[in-house]
């Protein structure tokens, strides 16, 4: 941990010092004896904690702090003193500890206690993302959470209950849908158990999230949790109209789509939104792809023409708009085998033959390359 040091008497700097050495690892990148270009010193060395005289020489601690509070709000204050009338003002200030001199070994290491708690206590309430493109699961700080399911079922049911998060979802189509064909008696009874299960597993990894019941119905409550497809969609409908300025903002968007809702999980309810959601990547795909061509930027849109055509393999779109591009590059393989591609794929999976335009546009080209 990095640690700055700030009080006018060079033996208490050297204590502090010493005592923080003994009692942990503690990287000193400042030790200070003035206030005297601190601001600038704080931004540079970037502390994790701040162990601040109150008085230092003719400048009043508490008002620095203040100001240093503005622009650094993360940064623990701990108010080092030789006076406790300035402990209110102090905790006013939200400071982390104050320490009235002298001080004691066993006093620091109190403080250094207090911050690692509130370091704790904050990480664990930090948002978690629930990612669901492609699989489940939940990052939190960064860091995949290990969260660990004693059953399929129980971990398919969770899903369905995130699929319908703060919505209440009755009982008996969670019976239908998951245990239709058990006894109506047995089958109650395996759902609760199931809902024991999800409930135990909540409290001990996801605690922000809360499952509760009423009125014959179960609701999932994500608390600060954020979800990817939602977190995604909002993303979507709030992005402006294409342009050069915005072209970066719907490229990172695209980049931003994992994978498709739920589609390593492999759940048939999840179906209708997963399709939504690839129908509107490639919707926004293509019109990046269009804003690419009509910048010349033909490399960059044959690179987005050929992930579309690979998560969606059986759209006649991304083929022809291949065959142009490379066309335009005069790669005539390429051309080709883009034309072939769709006559497979268009008969192989709807029995039918490419669109007349697209037929005469091909032998028109062949004509003239061939």
């Amino acid at each position: 941990m990095k640690v700055m040091l700030v009080d006018d008497e060079p033996l208490a700097l050297q204590f502090l010092e010493t005592q923080l050495h003994s009692i942990g690892d503690f990287t000193i990148v400042g030790a200070y004896g003035s206030a005297r270009g601190l601001m600038g010193k704080i931004k540079e060395m970037r502390p994790e904690l701040l162990f601040l005289d109150i008085k230092i020489g003719a400048v009043n601690g508490i008002e620095l702090a203040a100001t240093i509070q503005e622009e650094h709000p993360d940064l623990p204050i701990v108010f080092v003193t030789g006076f406790h009338e300035y402990a209110v003002q102090a905790f006013e200030l939200n400071a982390l500890d104050y320490i009235v001199k002298p001080i004691q070994k066993d006093r620091i290491s109190k403080t250094i206690q207090r911050l690692n708690k509130d370091v704790r206590k904050n990480d664990s309430q930090a948002p978690i993302l629930i990612e669901c493109m492609p699989a489940l699961q939940f990052i939190q700080n960064g860091t995949a959470l290990p969260v660990q399911w004693r059953t399929s079922k129980a971990k398919e049911i969770f899903c369905y209950l995130l699929h319908n998060a703060e919505l209440p979802v009755r009982k008996d189509i969670l019976i239908e849908t998951f245990w239709e064909e058990k006894e109506l008696e047995k089958a109650f009874t395996q759902l609760y158990s199931t809902i024991y299960v999800i409930r135990k597993t909540l409290a001990a990894s996801l605690p922000s999230l809360s499952l509760s019941s009423m009125d014959q119905c179960y609701k999932l409550q994500l608390g600060n949790a954020i979800v990817d497809a939602d977190k995604w969609q909002s993303r979507l409908k709030r992005m402006p109209s294409m342009s050069q300025e915005s072209l970066a903002d719907y490229r990172e968007l695209l980049r931003e789509y994992k994978g498709d809702y739920f589609s390593l999980e492999g759940y048939t309810w999840a179906e209708t939104v997963q399709r939504q959601l690839k129908e509107l990547w490639y919707k926004t795909a293509a019109q990046v792809a269009k804003h690419l061509e009509e910048l010349y930027a033909y490399e960059e849109a044959i690179s987005l023409y050929i992930q579309m055509q690979s998560n969606h393999p059986y759209t006649a779109h991304s083929y022809i708009r291949l065959m142009h591009l490379y066309d335009a590059l005069g790669e005539s393989g390429e051309v080709v085998s883009q034309y072939e591609g769709l006559k497979l794929m268009l008969e192989k999976e709807y029995d039918v033959t490419p669109e007349e335009e697209v037929m005469e546009w091909y032998e028109s080209w062949r004509m003239r390359h061939m």
